[in-house]
């Protein structure tokens, strides 16, 4: 199956957001920031990325910004509480593929996953 990089500083939010994409039957690797996820980018290769927009260190602009070119086949969905039409315009500029606003049920974030893999495989 797929791997899925999931960024986000919650360690609750991981886990949850981990769980909903490993029923799945995809693997998913973790970051606490947008630089662990660089590097987990870089060195895991994941199929999909879902990234928090409120971090600390690198926030999930930064993420988006500095991931650039180099996985622009990698689908991104952006998880976030708060979203401005603003910044949700600026994340699709910069690659974002969806958006999902906590709170949120596991089949949509599941729903997206699927379709996106569908797209990459």
């Amino acid at each position: 199956m797929a791997k899925v990089l999931i960024i986000d500083d919650s360690s609750f939010q991981r886990k949850w957001i981990a769980r909903a994409v490993e029923e799945l039957g995809h693997t998913t690797v973790q970051a606490s920031d947008g630089q662990e996820g660089l590097n987990l980018v870089d060195s895991e290769r994941p199929d999909c990325i879902t990234v928090d927009l409120n971090m600390p260190s690198m926030d999930g602009l930064q993420f988006l910004t500095n991931m650039g070119a180099r996985t622009a086949d990698v689908p991104v969905i952006v998880i976030t509480a708060d979203i401005q039409e603003d910044t949700r315009k600026q994340c699709t500029e910069l690659g974002a593929r969806a958006f999902v606003n906590k709170p949120f049920a596991p089949a949509v974030l599941q729903d997206l996953v699927s379709e996106y893999l569908k797209t990459t495989e």
